[in-house]
């Protein structure tokens, strides 16, 4: 972390540079910062796709951001997902099961997604699920690439949420699912998904820890522009009091 820059309006019980819940404001700038360095690795690599399909990255890229950031056991997970398109129409992906087994690396398999996932101890003993995927922004060229409409009105850029924030997957959707997703979740995960994005994650390792650390200086960047911003602000008011 860059001196002199405060992430955290108080200082976190465990020391993390961030406290839990992370502010909106803040929220955006970490979503910002991981998408602008997944949009530039996408352009040099030319992808032809840009950051569509991507997932893995943004999962295991942000878990990592958000591990250092909060000093907690943010995971990246991989399965299956359900997008509301609009309309009473929905989007499932999740592969076959024999592709899943058969697949030997990530790249080989299809319609799978991954997103971050993290269980937090509260005072009582239970876990409060907190689930992030930063990846909504691309819902609707999904729903294009299948070929349906996407007219949803309430269009996100990504999903930082307390699972019961989440509203339950609609009766109308469950009936195409496989039976692990058929709880309610909008996403779920499968073993073998979860086994080939260990794989992804273990082979391209020196990758994933440079985007980490280019997220991390985007986001010092951002939080310094912010902070000069407002001390020019406050400064302007000064002179005009």
């Amino acid at each position: 972390m860059s001196p002199g820059v405060s992430f955290a309006a108080a200082p976190a019980a465990n020391g993390a540079a961030l406290a839990l819940p992370v502010a909106p404001a803040l929220r955006g700038m970490i979503d910002a910062a991981l998408n602008a360095v997944m949009e530039e690795a996408a352009a040099e690599a030319r992808l032809t796709m840009g950051t569509l399909g991507r997932c893995a990255d943004y999962a295991l890229v942000g878990a990592r951001v958000l591990r250092l950031l909060l000093n907690r056991p943010y995971t990246a997970l991989s399965g299956g997902e359900v997008i509301d398109c609009g309309s009473g129409l929905y989007v499932a992906m999740h592969p076959g099961r024999k592709a899943r087994r058969s697949a030997r690396k990530l790249s080989e398999l299809k319609d799978y997604h991954c997103w971050i996932e993290a269980l937090h101890p509260m005072p009582d003993g239970s876990l409060r699920r907190e689930i992030i995927d930063f990846t909504m922004r691309h819902d609707p060229l999904v729903a294009e690439v299948c070929g349906l409409p996407f007219t949803r009105s309430h269009r996100h850029d990504y999903l930082w949420a307390w699972q019961e924030e989440i509203a339950p997957l609609p009766l109308a959707a469950r009936a195409q699912l496989p039976p692990q997703s058929r709880s309610g979740d909008w996403m779920w995960v499968d073993q073998d998904c979860l086994r080939l994005l260990k794989k992804y994650e273990q082979d391209h390792e020196a990758l994933l820890a440079r985007l980490t650390g280019q997220v991390l200086h985007k986001l010092v960047e951002a939080m310094q522009a912010q902070e000069e911003a407002a001390q020019m602000r406050s400064t302007a008011s000064l002179k005009l009091a």
